[in-house]
């Protein structure tokens, strides 16, 4: 049975406080406060609704001026955060002003929601699945049959991984919005197969902020725990946390099928860029309607200075998106949108990246280089990174995801080698990429890196710094060292 108990959807409780508190401490720009939904004939009522398995979850409804049912957007809140940090709640207004009724909730374990965190898996895609059932039956949702709301569901990070669980599960939602979310969560944590211990750290203890008090006994379950210590002290992701990761990334969904409007941001160093693209090209070859929107942003310092505009933008477009696909309107949203930072400014393109853009081979044996091709850890002799640049010839723009293709003599058991590419000197953005070699010798690897957009003129310099350590996640504990083979190693750069 669901229950309820209503409130008037303000004030701001302790659990609130060390929450914004501890996300400040971090310097995550996961909410910081509280969003208020009063004037814009917007109304807010605070509910604690009973899940499927008895899980109270706290909630706000917004309900729109006038009279009537409307449609419906379901939204939760990132990971560590609540349902009034100030990346949820703004949205909320946002729709709720554009005439959608609009559900935010605590996610199970989080804010004032009791249950354990398990990390958008079965028990979240339930709740999800309970709330949409809960909103059927209300009188100001608009329905399209029996228990089946127009509805669709909008989020940034966490909230982003769990609508494409929900949506998997449950057809009743129409769209989804994901926001700076993963594609693989494997990719996302290890990328290539180096840890990144930065974050899991980070996150771990988010987790812990933004559960009841602060109590990592009660409320996290204890296998994220377990994980967290077996992959750093193994120095590498245990097999069955992979296989949960899996289980909870769109990438192992193959029969996806909900329109889905991905928004991801350049500088996102958690879930980097080129995940949003590879959803977007999984779910267009599966014949899902979907739309890819790049901002300046994501887990990163620049998302705190996104300007107000730039979010209205966006905002705009997840409007549109659910005028589409929830309201049934002609909205259109562009098949692409970019912004670019150079010139402070958005695009639209009919494909990303655009029709007419070709991989040029820059050869690092004709490259400039600034260190010895030998690199090493914790050594007296050798530097611990290296860096290969060329000079432009011509004004380009390179946008699109760049390919790595490069031979190292590998010293000792294997190597973790860390890439950034840079332009004049400085790295385009500092998402970079990782890479682990498991093998001693000559070893040739190809991959790609984090798609990218640089404009650049004739004179400036392009580069690519190669180093074998970063203090954002673990380095090798078994290598001696790399031997960059310049002669049979080249970045393959899209450009036009």
């Amino acid at each position: 049975m669901v229950r309820e108990t209503d409130g008037d959807g303000s004030g701001v409780n302790r659990r609130q406080l060390l929450r914004s508190a501890g996300v400040a401490a971090t310097g995550l720009a996961l909410g910081t406060g509280t969003a208020s939904a009063s004037g814009f004939g917007v109304s807010t009522s605070d509910h604690t609704i009973s899940s499927w398995d008895g899980t109270e979850l706290a909630a706000t409804l917004y309900v729109p001026g006038g009279s009537g049912p409307r449609p419906t957007v379901l939204m939760t809140h990132g990971w560590g955060a609540f349902r009034q940090s100030p990346l949820t709640a703004p949205k909320a207004l946002t729709y709720a002003k554009n005439g959608y009724t609009v559900l935010t909730y605590d996610s199970r374990g989080f804010g004032n929601s009791d249950g354990t965190v398990g990390l958008d898996g079965p028990r979240e895609t339930k709740d999800a699945q309970a709330l949409i059932d809960w909103l059927a039956k209300r009188p100001e949702v608009a329905l399209e049959g029996t228990g089946n709301p127009k509805l669709g569901m909008d989020g940034v990070s966490y909230a982003g991984g769990i609508q494409f669980q929900a949506a998997a599960a449950d057809d009743r939602i129409d769209a989804i919005v994901p926001r700076i979310t993963w594609n693989d969560l494997t990719y996302s944590l290890a990328p290539n197969g180096v840890i990144k211990s930065g974050w899991l750290t980070i996150l771990l203890g988010l987790g812990t902020i933004g559960t009841a008090d602060g109590d990592t006994d009660s409320q996290v379950t204890d296998r994220l725990y377990e994980w967290y210590k077996d992959a750093v002290w193994n120095n590498e992701i245990p097999a069955d946390a992979e296989q949960a990761f899996r289980n909870r990334s769109v990438a192992s969904k193959d029969d996806f099928d909900t329109p889905a409007f991905l928004v991801q941001g350049w500088d996102d160093t958690l879930f980097k860029p080129n995940e949003a693209l590879w959803t977007y090209r999984q779910l267009q070859d599966a014949g899902v309607d979907t739309r890819l929107a790049f901002y300046e942003g994501g887990h990163a310092v620049e998302e705190i200075a996104v300007p107000l505009d730039a979010r209205e933008h966006m905002n705009g477009l997840a409007v549109s998106w659910m005028d589409q696909h929830v309201r049934g309107t002609d909205a259109e949203v562009p098949r692409t949108t970019s912004y670019l930072k150079q010139r402070d400014e958005w695009r639209t393109d009919s494909e990303w990246p655009p029709t007419d853009v070709s991989k040029r081979a820059y050869d690092l044996g004709a490259a400039s280089r600034d260190g010895e091709a030998t690199i090493e850890q914790w050594s007296w002799w050798h530097d611990t990174e290296v860096t290969y640049t060329w000079t432009v010839g011509e004004d380009v723009e390179v946008v699109g995801t760049p390919e790595l293709d490069l031979s190292f003599d590998v010293h000792g058991d294997e190597a973790r080698l860390f890439f950034n590419l840079q332009h004049d000197g400085e790295n385009i953005n500092d998402v970079g990429e990782v890479y682990r070699i498991g093998n001693s010798g000559t070893n040739r690897i190809r991959f790609s890196y984090p798609t990218l957009q640089r404009f650049c003129s004739k004179g400036d310099e392009l580069g690519l710094q190669i180093s074998v350590s970063n203090p954002f996640y673990l380095d090798s504990r078994d290598s001696d060292g790399v031997t960059v083979r310049a002669s049979e190693s080249r970045v393959l750069l899209p450009q036009r």
